[in-house]
């Protein structure tokens, strides 16, 4: 695949840029953070501009883009540190785009593409999200409980998966009923808003029956996670370089001296790895083939890139880059977050494995 940006693209990444700089400073994302709640008022903002309208084809009344767009704007979010619901929304609308019927995709993408947050609520007890669903869909309500549910509480739609009959599918449930439960989690490292979801009968709107769509879900989740722990690994890679470049010791910048560069040449080759890796698998996820084997290998590889990237970051900074008041914690923190959603480099590995054995 061809990793240079289109013209559009490279407006999306732009305008993008320039908007959270200015909507979204580092103050800002600081009070987003202490107030642990999502940010009603940016988010309208970043649907207003056509932000939530971009994964949703023109006929249901959103912007046509590609995988490939949407995730130009998840690395600029990343880059800015900026915790939204933005790439749930972006995996529920592919989802149902992907495997909906046309009365669901005719209801619910016009809604999404308006601003509607939609949240993915597919892990239970232990962890596993591969694993089958314990929660049960039977004449159209929903029974179970799901754990790290991220923006629960802030979420119109739960797509929560389920098993019908012993076939797994997704059960569409509109979170405004009172057999919707949410409670607030456990803080998570990166302070992404997170909730354990309780569903007691809870109606479903519909249902997408089939493993095929559970594993679409599962790997495109993966494959946007994959990518946002290359984003806050290619960020904590630009801030070492230009702090290399600027601080000063024996009356040389560090970056002059071969151990630092050495470092830094390694910490490059583990980001440009994770770059072509997951623009290559979310391109193929767009087009309709890749292969699960490949979904977990990526996820392998940038797990560890996002964790020793981040940390080599830290290191070459010196005793500034261990401060919570330096930016640089932000990116440790989400690229670990992202890191362990959809499974980390453990349950990449068991994975890849079996995969082999098969």
């Amino acid at each position: 695949m061809d990793l240079r940006l289109t013209e559009f693209q490279e407006l999306l990444q732009s305008n993008a840029e320039e908007f959270l700089a200015r909507e979204a400073p580092l103050t800002r994302i600081r009070e987003i953070e202490a107030a642990g709640e999502h940010a009603a008022e940016l988010w309208r903002e970043m649907a207003g501009i056509g932000w939530t309208a971009l994964p949703i084809a023109e006929e249901y009344g959103g912007g046509g883009g590609s995988l490939i767009d949407c995730a130009i704007l998840i690395e600029q979010l990343c880059r800015a540190a900026m915790i939204s619901p933005y790439q749930s929304v972006v995996l529920a609308a592919a989802t149902v785009q992907a495997h909906g019927d046309e009365e669901l995709k005719q209801r619910l993408l016009p809604r999404i593409a308006e601003g509607a947050i939609a949240t993915t609520a597919a892990i239970e007890r232990g962890g596993d999200s591969d694993a089958t669903p314990l929660t049960t869909h039977q004449g159209g309500r929903v029974t179970g409980t799901k754990y790290l549910v991220e923006y629960a509480d802030a979420a119109e739609v739960h797509l929560v998966t389920a098993v019908q009959g012993g076939e797994p599918g997704i059960a569409v449930v509109e979170a405004a009923q009172p057999a919707v439960r949410v409670e607030r989690s456990l803080k998570s490292i990166g302070d992404t808003p997170q909730g354990v979801v309780t569903y007691d009968g809870a109606e479903a709107s519909a249902f997408i029956a089939g493993r095929d769509a559970v594993d679409y879900l599962h790997q495109l989740g993966s494959a946007i996670a994959s990518f946002e722990c290359y984003a806050h690994a290619q960020k904590s890679l630009d801030m070492a370089v230009e702090y290399t470049q600027m601080r000063v010791q024996f009356g040389r910048p560090i970056g002059a001296f071969e151990p630092v560069q050495q470092r830094v040449a390694d910490m490059a080759i583990q980001v440009e790895a994770s770059r072509f890796l997951t623009h290559e698998l979310i391109w193929q996820i767009g087009e309709g083939a890749w292969d699960p084997a490949q979904v977990a290998l990526v996820r392998g590889i940038t797990a560890r890139a996002a964790t020793d990237v981040t940390m080599w970051s830290h290191v070459l900074h010196g005793g500034i880059g261990f401060m919570r008041e330096y930016d640089l914690q932000f990116h440790t923190r989400r690229g670990k977050e992202a890191a362990l959603r959809w499974g980390g480099m453990r349950e990449a590995a068991t994975a890849i494995a079996d995969a082999a054995l098969a």
